[in-house]
C-alpha cells in the first residue's frame, strides 16, 4: 500500500517550516529523555514529509516550485540524519510507529558517511 498525501506545494512548504522549527525546540530542552523522544517524533514526521514531497514532485513534474521543493527535500533528509546521529536515535523504534507500512525504508539514514550529492570544482 502506498500512502497518497494529496497535498499542495504551498501546504508542503508550510509543513516543512513547521517540522524544521521543531529542531530548534529540541535543542532548547535540557532533559535528554525529552530530547530523545521529541527528536524521534520529529524524524517520524519528517519521514512523512519527505515522502509527501517526493510524491508531489513526481506527480507534478512541471510545478513552478519544483526546485524549491527538491531543496527542502534534501534539507529534510540532512536534518533527519543529523537528529539520528546527534540524539542516537534507534531507527527500529521509529519503524515501530510505521504500523500501516506507509513510509519508505530508512536506507538513506543508515550510513553516517553518505556520499555528497553536490560536486564542487577545484
Amino acid at each position: 500500500m502506498k500512502k497518497q498525501y494529496n497535498t499542495t506545494a504551498h501546504g508542503l512548504m508550510m509543513w516543512a517550516q513547521g517540522e524544521l522549527e521543531h529542531v530548534g525546540r529540541i535543542a532548547a530542552v535540557s532533559d535528554k529523555d525529552i530530547q530523545y523522544s521529541y527528536a524521534q517524533s520529529t524524524v517520524y514526521g519528517m519521514a512523512h514529509l519527505k515522502d509527501a514531497i517526493y510524491q508531489y514532485v513526481n506527480k507534478s513534474p512541471n510545478c513552478p516550485m519544483k526546485h524549491d521543493l527538491l531543496t527542502i527535500h534534501a534539507q529534510v533528509i540532512r536534518v533527519m540524519q543529523h537528529l539520528k546521529d546527534e540524539y542516537h536515535l534507534n531507527l527500529d523504534d521509529i519503524r515501530a510507529f510505521n504500523t500501516r507500512k506507509v513510509l519508505t525504508p530508512f536506507t538513506y539514514l543508515k550510513n553516517k558517511n553518505n556520499k555528497k550529492t553536490r560536486k564542487y570544482r577545484k
